[in-house]
């Protein structure tokens, strides 16, 4: 055993050659430690020295002793073999006790009370499992039975929610399931079950209501275009697996835009709800009424004869005639034209052919003179051939349906300067049969059935796939016209969307007659001042042919002043050439762009340009045609 003192700091008081201790501690780390010298551990231990009864600290006391001797004799082996215990220590200045553990290695001593438990207890644990195994055997198939019962229950009680989707269930349908858990998984299925069914039935009629709403007019309550569409699908099909006779009915109120304007828009609403009420009330139940137009009906007669279709048309007629509409302030009456159109059982017809002839007949209803119901004939319909054709009817109801036959027609506006193309009017055609169908045609037949915002639908569809095909070159631009109708609709924005990713590489114009800005002003403005801030130019087409062109000039936002052909070839007319002039001038002035249509010679488009119109539109420069040659792009005027 060795001794060594210890101050405050942990400096050795006597410094020992001979002596295994250190000459310097860590007072802070007291604990004990094993120090080994020659493979042989030896134990340190480090006390503080206390004053009393202060409890000072006057210094450090450190012990060093062999271990195995006080190992040995410290402890009693009861398990430990002592002979077979060792130390696998190598050569260090110090190790903890912790890790002096880790060094120590012995072998556990025989003991015959443990051999006799673990013989106990093996003997115990192979009567256990046999028992187990019995008792398995023994309550396994009651357990089946008991679990297997409840389950098929609750099978078939899913089947029989399956079996009524849309139908309430009670959780007390069916006994009470033996297994607390199934019930409650029974419950909450029952829960989800009504809790779908609700949902289902909320839907459906959300969807009865987005239906009525997509087909019902919300003014008249009649059902509208779209529905009057469908249903035409329907009859075509009754038409194909049937020979039940069908009429047709239009009605059209004579002078409705008069009375409009004159009355004003509340007081044309109040008369068409009139109108549809006391139609309704004529037709039966099975019959329907649709609005297909702005101030036209229709109603399709299945499996009724001409008397019966006529009699139908007398009764609405004298109906509507007794209205009177003295509280919204309408002193005059109210009349209504009616066309009737009847298929025979000997006639091979179609919808299309039927609506064709009630177009024939409700424009002789219309006439002066005519009586306010007509029943079509053939001899009615060889005086509008041109107007009213039956190939014509088909072939626009196909344009505007789907696109089918429309293509446009591109003529250049050119710089009158230079002759460079600047932009192309896109002008409508319908193809059909190998034949070009004409504006002149296809128009009167549109403004009559009210097809205006179905087919500007399709020119701006059209439009765009040209653009995308390339048709019309980069650099330049199209202008294309739209209706009244379509001017102040609240969709106009969004069909035009389309155009807006070509504004950056195209000149992109919307060109509106001055006639179409009269009714709806304020919508007018708003939506082409829209479009203006999307990028579109706004054009007043035919300047000086309509109405108040300079009131609308001055209120609307418009770009683009096109004169109209019958200004541009008064030219020429010493009396007219001045004031031509002076309106050029000034239409300049308030920072407009003048483009002048109607150019058919080298003379007339040098004339216009001296009197400062920009641009220039004619068979000059060239023809309106499908397709643009590159020849087309600029023309000398010089």
């Amino acid at each position: 055993m060795e001794l060594a003192l210890y101050d405050q700091n942990g400096s050795v008081l006597s410094d020992t050659d001979t002596s295994l201790l250190p000459d310097k501690i860590d007072i802070n780390d007291t604990t004990a430690h094993i120090v080994i010298n020659e493979y042989e551990p030896l134990v340190m231990v480090i006390k503080p020295i206390h004053k009393e009864p202060s409890q000072d600290n006057l210094g450090y006391i450190a012990t060093l002793n062999r271990l195995r001797p006080v190992f040995y004799a410290s402890h009693h082996f009861s398990l430990i073999d002592p002979k077979t215990l060792s130390i696998d220590i190598r050569q260090a200045e110090q190790v903890s006790s912790s890790v002096f553990i880790n060094h120590l290695h012995y072998q556990l001593s025989d003991d015959p009370y443990t051999e006799a438990v673990q013989s106990a207890i093996t003997s115990s644990l192979l009567r256990l499992a046999h028992f187990a195994v019995i008792l398995t055997l023994l309550i396994f198939p009651l357990a089946a039975l008991l679990m297997s019962r409840p389950i098929m229950r609750l099978s078939q009680h899913i089947d029989k929610l399956k079996q009524s989707p849309y139908r309430t269930v009670s959780n007390k349908i069916g006994r009470t399931l033996f297994i607390k858990e199934l019930d409650k998984i029974r419950e909450s299925l029952n829960a989800y079950h009504n809790d779908l069914n609700l949902a289902y039935t909320n839907l459906d009629e959300k969807d009865r209501e987005l239906h009525d709403l997509a087909h019902h007019d919300p003014l008249t309550g009649a059902m509208n275009r779209k529905a009057f569409n469908d249903f035409r699908q329907e009859v075509n099909n009754i038409f194909q697996y049937s020979h039940k006779q069908i009429s047709l009915l239009l009605f059209d109120i004579n002078h409705f835009k008069a009375l409009n304007d004159t009355y004003g828009h509340q007081a044309g609403d109040e008369v068409l709800i009139a109108i549809s009420q006391a139609i309704n009330n004529i037709l039966s139940g099975q019959e329907k009424l649709f609005r297909i137009g702005g101030d036209e009906f229709a109603t399709i007669l299945i499996d009724s004869n001409p008397r019966k279709a006529r009699q139908i048309a007398k009764q609405c007629h004298v109906m509507i005639s007794q209205l009177s509409f003295e509280k919204i302030g309408i002193l005059e009456p109210v009349r209504m034209s009616i066309g009737l159109a009847n298929t025979s059982p000997k006639e091979n017809s179609s919808i299309d052919t039927l609506q064709w002839k009630a177009d024939v007949a409700i424009h002789f209803a219309k006439r002066p003179g005519n009586p306010n119901i007509v029943s079509f004939s053939s001899e009615l319909a060889q005086n509008v051939q041109g107007l009213f054709s039956n190939r014509t009817h088909s072939a626009l109801f196909k344009a505007i349906s789907n696109g089918t036959g429309l293509i446009m027609h591109y003529q250049p506006i050119v710089t009158l300067s230079n002759g460079e193309v600047q932009y192309y009017e896109a002008l409508i055609r319908i193809q059909h049969e190998g034949q070009l169908i004409m504006p002149s045609h296809i128009f009167p037949l549109v403004e009559a059935r009210s097809l205006e915002l179905d087919l500007d639908r399709q020119v701006i569809q059209k439009v765009v796939a040209d653009i995308k095909n390339g048709v019309i070159p980069l650099g330049t631009g199209v202008s294309i016209n739209l209706s009244a109708p379509s001017i102040v609709d609240s969709e106009l924005i969004k069909w035009l969307t389309e155009l807006k990713p070509f504004i950056n590489n195209y000149k992109l114009l919307i060109e509106v007659t001055e006639t179409a800005l009269i009714t709806k002003l304020q919508t007018a403005r708003k939506n082409l001042g829209a479009l203006r801030e999307m990028g579109f130019r706004i054009a007043l087409d035919d300047f000086g042919s309509g109405y108040s062109s300079l009131r609308y000039l001055g209120a609307m936002p418009v770009d683009v002043v096109k004169f109209d052909i019958t200004l541009v070839r008064l030219i020429n007319s010493k009396q007219i050439n001045p004031i031509l002039n002076h309106l050029a001038q000034m239409i300049i002035e308030s920072g407009h762009l003048l483009v002048a249509e109607g150019i058919e010679t080298k003379r007339a488009a040098q004339q216009l340009n001296k009197l400062g119109f920009h641009y220039g539109q004619g068979y000059y420069f060239g023809k309106p045609d499908a397709t643009i040659p590159p020849t087309q792009l600029s023309r000398n005027i010089c």
